[in-house]
């Protein structure tokens, strides 16, 4: 019988360039898993930006607030809002916040799909910026501290049904219902993480 001879492989080279290149993608590799775990569970909640927090939510009914296609506000709606808003100490309307949060007032004027769009963009600012303006009286501070928005029916209440045809007394007030709901200033309570832009 033969004895085979074994030989030794000799190892393969590797060329300093390849080593270099190989650290560089698991760099970057771990770079892209962290931004993947700081990501996690931020697709909850109302904002996109990480930290941002609603901390109270205020409808205020459209109808009570102003007479109907009107801006003004009445005196009904005036009350409404110094009972929400009057302190004799002024600690409700109090932005003093810690360096990492600035706390925002943002108004929000809904109406319903009746009319031209464009016509209700406006009628909804003007109505937000009326609450603006009565709320403004109980703090020299709101307006660093404020933001306006306008839904012309964009975010509505509750949904306005399809109704095909004639419609019926029934079906007449679901719709009236549907639409007051949707017609409203909602005040929210926002704080913004000033570090995450």
């Amino acid at each position: 019988m033969k004895k085979r001879s074994m030989r030794l492989q000799r190892p393969v080279k590797t060329e300093s360039w390849q080593i270099i290149y190989m650290d560089l993608m698991t760099n970057i590799m771990v770079f892209f898993v962290i931004l993947w775990s700081l990501n996690q569970g931020k697709s909850e909640g109302i904002s996109d930006t990480v930290g941002d927090t609603t901390t109270r939510l205020i409808d205020l009914p459209g109808d009570i607030l102003f007479a109907p296609g009107k801006t003004e506000i009445t005196q009904e709606g005036k009350s409404i809002i110094k009972n929400l808003f009057y302190t004799s100490t002024g600690s409700i309307l109090n932005f003093d916040t810690s360096g990492l949060v600035k706390r925002m007032l943002v108004i929000h004027g809904h109406t319903d799909s009746d009319g031209k769009k464009e016509e209700n963009i406006q009628l909804g600012f003007d109505r937000a910026y009326s609450a603006y303006r009565e709320v403004l009286s109980y703090s020299h501070e709101l307006p660093n501290h404020v933001i306006i928005c306008s839904h012309a029916d964009n975010t509505p209440e509750q949904e306005v049904p399809k109704f095909e045809g004639a419609v019926n007394a029934v079906q007449r007030e679901t719709l009236r219902e549907a639409k007051s709901k949707n017609r409203r200033i909602t005040l929210e309570d926002k704080l913004i993480n000033r570090f995450q832009r």
